[in-house]
């Protein structure tokens, strides 16, 4: 049982605080700033790299590509790096995730610095890249279960979820500036530091992991046996498919606020990123709220509120042409996207037995992979509709697929 290495006030506590409880503890404390400060180096690059591409490229079909070479080994590779998850030291294989990721940034920086860089290159690299982080996220949230006591579970996720909404924030943020002061090079070795500098710090924590490897075991099937017991744990199964309704139905919303603000509200690029931002803000202001009710409140109840709340705020901001309404809307959508997002995790960690935990958790992250889809899907129906009844439709449709599978699959647990 993880210990707690700092005394804390007992007294009754805001809701803001409590969600900082897990810090107590050593070992998440040194795995929340790890994953944090790659994050936030992360995004640096991702600025970087995309203005690079496009002094490169000139064109905004290529930025596209690069985004799809970087997105499809999540999810061709997500699901098979779970087993590795379930296979080996959980906190061995993050290191060497970190420690790994760092051969393409420095292969970017030699060919950047010798002058021999090509669009091409970038897509080998992304493509290499994503390979390598294809585990990451199961491996990362698998962990976290290790590193506090089940009742500090909800607080946990929550700010790990909280740490990498800020990293989004902050990350491009730094980066923009990164680049007008030490040029795209520069924002790599930032990158390179902030992995090694994490890797350290994953190494640090005193964790013990005496799971066995049996040679004799099947890689195969112990991939059929983390979509066998998904398949046969309704209330898993139920949060992952609304997870892929939602990467197609809702989460590329975002995508499509610009023509929102210059076409349905008419504010400009100022606005835009207020519209941008208000998201990220409800995303992160619906966490305290779980701190709040940790086990109080029935997760199967939580999960269907979360997934039908979402769409119909979202529909709400379709229709509306009031720039301060349309941002409290957003906010709230934000709010139900990342609730969902945490709670399903929770259950996860939870409901999973741990021999089964990473294999599981990867098959919920290939709704990152399905994201490109949606933008297809959100895309088609926005052009043959226009914007605001085509994301209406969209949104519409996952509320009738949530709706339908929560009350097939959970029946009376709701």
């Amino acid at each position: 049982m993880p210990r707690a290495y700092c005394s804390w006030d007992n007294r009754k506590e805001s809701q803001t605080i409590r969600i900082f409880h897990s810090l107590r503890y050593r070992d998440y404390a040194l795995f929340w700033s790890s994953d944090f400060l790659a994050s936030v180096g992360h995004f640096v690059q991702e600025v970087a790299l995309y203005w690079i591409a496009y002094e490169i490229s000139g064109s905004a079909m290529a930025l596209g590509i690069l985004g799809l070479c970087g997105a499809t080994p999540r999810l061709l590779l997500g699901a098979l790096g779970g087993v590795l998850v379930d296979r080996y030291n959980r906190k061995r294989l993050l290191i060497l995730i970190q420690f790994s990721t760092a051969l393409p940034v420095l292969i970017f920086l030699a060919l950047f610095i010798l002058g021999a860089l090509e669009f091409w290159h970038l897509l080998i690299l992304e493509i290499l890249n994503g390979s390598i982080r294809a585990v990451n996220p199961s491996a990362s949230q698998s962990i976290l279960a290790e590193l506090v006591p089940r009742e500090e579970l909800m607080n946990a996720v929550s700010l790990y979820t909280v740490g990498f909404n800020l990293a989004r924030i902050m990350g491009p943020s730094l980066g923009g500036v990164l680049v007008l002061w030490i040029g795209v090079g520069g924002c790599y070795w930032v990158y390179a530091a902030s992995l090694i500098l994490s890797g350290v710090g994953l190494a640090l924590i005193r964790l013990s992991d005496k799971r066995e490897v049996n040679p004799e075991q099947n890689f195969m099937r112990e991939f059929k046996e983390g979509f066998r017991y998904v398949w046969d744990s309704p209330l898993i199964l139920s949060s992952i498919v609304a997870a892929y309704t939602f990467s197609i139905f809702i989460v590329t919303y975002h995508r499509f606020l610009p023509v929102f603000a210059k076409e349905v509200l008419d504010v400009g690029p100022e606005g835009l990123g207020i519209l941008m931002a208000a998201p990220g803000v409800g995303g992160i202001a619906s966490l305290t709220f779980l701190a709040a009710v940790g086990e109080r409140w029935n997760r199967a109840m939580l999960l269907w509120i979360t997934t039908t709340i979402t769409p119909i705020f979202l529909i709400l901001f379709c229709f509306s042409s009031e720039f301060w309404l349309s941002v409290a809307l957003l906010a709230l959508v934000g709010a139900g996207q990342i609730s969902f997002r945490t709670i399903s995790r929770v259950i996860i960690q939870i409901e999973a037995p741990r021999e089964l935990l990473g294999r599981v958790m990867s098959v919920f992250n290939m709704d990152q992979g399905v994201r490109s889809l949606g933008s297809v899907v959100m895309g088609a129906l926005a052009t043959a509709f226009g914007v605001s009844l085509g994301l209406a439709f969209t949104a519409g449709f996952s509320l009738i697929v949530t709706t339908t599978i929560f009350y097939r699959l959970l029946g009376k647990k709701i």
